[in-house]
């Protein structure tokens, strides 16, 4: 760490190094501009925002005023926002400290002057990183690549999304690789059972060999299938939609069979950021989301940070973060910053009127009342600010929900009716809350587990109480994108899922292997064991039975 006397050398070091990542950033987005789908193409996008003034460049900038040379100034700030992100409960979001490790990276071998090494990559290669990230993939030529190994990571990061948009092998996480004894030995990366050989004989390569061809052909037989919406085997239509955060899904909205935005994840724009957001600089955001999917609905979560998500410029100090101060209980603390977004949203939709508005970590009807109460209100404050009496019809009131997401909320379904439009079940929360296990704990997270006899029973609940009640409910967290979570949800009589976007098309084909009355009878089955590893025996079984054993494994 060092301090300099004289601050505007400093600064400009700073700016020039930004400079030259952006063209480096606009490069590799050329680069893969023939090889990857719009969507994860925005993955470059995201890296350009972050180098925004508004993200990391004004605190930069701060810190060299206070004196810091530009390497000091900028370490200190990518370690705030990394520290921030690591200790996030949503996978979705902490995994974006891997772009801003990334990203740091690259500006500071610019202010070094160690950019542009070159890599000297054998014509098959196998990349293995304490961390791989997406530019490294950028970096060397698709065709040079045939698999990944990385030590750190989770399938939300952006590696693992470009891997997957790739279609390269990668096996994230794994430990006790000797990677400094690996360079010129063959290696087989198995994606699907997370497996790794090294120097593997004779009879394994053949093994091998045959199954990846089976794989691609699977692989072009999903892609053949992606524009045809969702169904099971007897016709039973399944209404698929996405869950995001970033603001990039223009070119997933114009695919039919993504029918809207499940789960909208308002807190991304919020945490880039040293400061709240202004109503302007949010409308605009939301605006460009609501305008690409016009037509279609897009289910905008209420900021949704606190205890174990906070805001750098929003510290929260608890004790015990996940039953804290999070959620719509800050927000409700905090009416103005509520008030704010809310007249953000209205007036964002007002050309479009595909808004619908969802409430996060909902625990009693008291929450919601006072919620519905203030968005009536900035719906008043909207239709008076922006049109006279005779055009306020012109501003749509937005459909509420809520998330299912606090075990509370199974016993008071009842009193739901008459004041929300639907509700998304959070089987993340959800699980996290009913099994009293913090997933981000080593020591517990394994019991951590969506199909446990007793969440996937509370679940049931959920769906027979809302269809009572005639509130849809649809399911938005990670059991939806699995393709045995999703056979599961659709024997319970749910009939709409928002996932991950690489999901859908696995999803899609497996539930159109299935008729309803066997995920039906799969269902009751499941409900009748007493661990989880007794319902994934019944599910993988099912999975067979229907003929659907690529989605369990490489090959047919």
């Amino acid at each position: 760490m060092k301090k300099v006397s004289e601050s505007e050398p400093e600064k400009a070091r700073y700016f020039n190094a930004v400079e030259n990542t952006r063209a480096d950033i606009i490069q590799m987005t050329q680069r893969m501009s023939d090889q990857l789908p719009k969507d994860a193409l925005a993955i470059f996008d995201v890296y350009q925002q972050l180098l925004d003034a508004a993200s990391l460049g004004n605190e930069v900038v701060d810190k060299i005023n206070q004196g810091w040379c530009a390497v000091s100034a900028l370490k200190i700030v990518v370690e705030k926002y990394i520290a921030e992100f690591e200790k996030m409960d949503d996978p979705y979001i902490r995994e974006r400290a891997v772009d801003v490790k990334d990203l740091s990276r690259r500006l500071l071998e610019h202010l070094t002057a160690k950019a542009n090494r070159a890599l000297a990559i054998p014509t098959s290669a196998i990349i293995i990183a304490e961390e791989v990230t997406a530019s490294m993939l950028a970096e060397i030529p698709r065709e040079q690549i045939t698999g990944i190994v990385s030590f750190k990571g989770a399938e939300n990061s952006h590696a693992a999304i470009m891997a997957r948009a790739l279609g390269i092998p990668a096996v994230i996480g794994v430990r006790d690789v000797p990677i400094l004894q690996l360079d010129d030995v063959d290696i087989i990366v198995d994606g699907y059972s997370g497996k790794v050989f090294i120097c593997p004989n004779e009879a394994i390569l053949d093994e091998y060999r045959k199954l990846e061809s089976e794989d691609k052909a699977f692989a072009d037989l999903l892609k053949q299938e992606a524009d045809e919406y969702a169904q099971t085997a007897c016709g039973r239509r399944i209404s698929m939609y996405i869950n995001s955060g970033m603001g990039f899904e223009g070119d997933i909205a114009e695919q039919q069979h993504i029918e809207g935005i499940g789960l909208y994840r308002t807190e991304y724009l919020f945490m880039m950021r040293q400061r709240f957001p202004s109503e302007q600089e949010q409308q605009a955001f939301y605006q460009e989301v609501l305008g690409d999917f016009d037509g279609k609905p897009v289910i905008m979560r209420t900021l949704d940070v606190g205890g174990d998500k906070q805001l750098p410029y929003f510290p929260i100090i608890e004790e015990n973060p996940f039953l804290g101060w999070r959620g719509i209980r800050l927000t409700l603390d905090h009416s103005e910053i509520f008030l704010v977004q809310i007249r953000a949203m209205i007036k964002a939709n007002i050309l479009t009127n595909n808004l619908h508005i969802m409430l996060p970590m909902v625990s009693d009807i008291g929450e919601i009342e006072e919620a519905s109460r203030l968005i009536k209100q900035a719906h008043r404050e909207v239709e008076k600010e922006m049109f006279d009496a005779d055009n306020a019809a012109r501003v749509p009131m937005p459909k509420i929900g809520v998330m299912i997401e606090v075990p509370s909320m199974i016993f008071q379904l009842d009193k739901l009716k008459g004041k929300i439009d639907f509700c998304s079940i959070g089987t993340n929360d959800l699980t996290q809350y009913l099994l009293a296990v913090d997933r981000n704990n080593d020591k517990v997270s394994g019991l951590y587990d969506a199909y446990h006899p007793t969440v996937l029973t509370a679940i049931k609940m959920i769906a027979d109480e809302t269809k009572k009640i005639g509130i849809p409910c649809s399911v938005c967290g990670e059991l939806a994108g699995d393709p045995g979570g999703a056979m599961l949800l659709t024997g319970m009589g749910f009939d709409q899922l928002s996932m991950n976007t690489q999901n859908v098309l696995r999803v899609k084909w497996v539930l159109k292997k299935a008729d309803h009355l066997v995920l039906q009878k799969l269902v009751e089955d499941v409900l009748d064991c007493t661990r989880p590893d007794q319902v994934k025996f019944r599910v993988n079984r099912t999975i067979l039975n229907i003929g659907a054993a690529g989605i369990l494994r490489a090959g047919n």
